[in-house]
């Protein structure tokens, strides 16, 4: 039985899946829900590149809070839910709020891009399941 459930989102489709599986199951289990989102840090080649990084970052912030107050709007009100803005590298972030956390599973959407693109873009959650032993739902694409 699950009783602290981490539920990572950003804007994609199966991030948005996700957080309703999330929802679902905690008040299913009437477990705590944590909603995490993170900011990406802006590469470090925007320096040289003549452009107002600080506009960038900020932008960044601005649009993972809006993300998190979207998905408390769409919770129901009986749910209590805790939100996380981190700032960095989302599997590291996750990695790191699991343990901070002491949360016993992860909810997380799969972008559904396959090993290859996975191998050469990253995947967050192949990131989380070789760096944290906490169960993980992971939510695939619909069709």
């Amino acid at each position: 039985m699950f009783r602290n459930i981490l539920v990572a989102i950003d804007r994609s489709a199966a991030a948005y899946r996700a957080l309703e599986e999330a929802r679902d199951l905690a008040q299913a289990m009437n477990a705590r829900l944590t909603i995490i989102s993170v900011a990406a840090e802006v590469p470090g080649l925007a320096y040289r590149a003549g452009v107002n990084v600080q506009a960038m970052e900020e932008e960044a912030q601005a649009e993972t809070d809006k993300v998190l107050r979207e998905a408390v709007d769409a919770m129901p009100e009986d749910l209590p839910v805790t939100t996380v803005h981190r700032r960095g590298h989302p599997g590291e972030e996750i990695v790191s709020q699991l343990e901070a956390g002491g949360h016993d599973l992860l909810v997380v959407g799969s972008r559904g891009l396959g090993r290859v693109a996975s191998n050469l873009f990253g995947s967050v959650g192949a990131h989380v399941h070789y760096h944290s032993r906490v169960a993980m739902l992971v939510v695939q694409p619909e069709d």
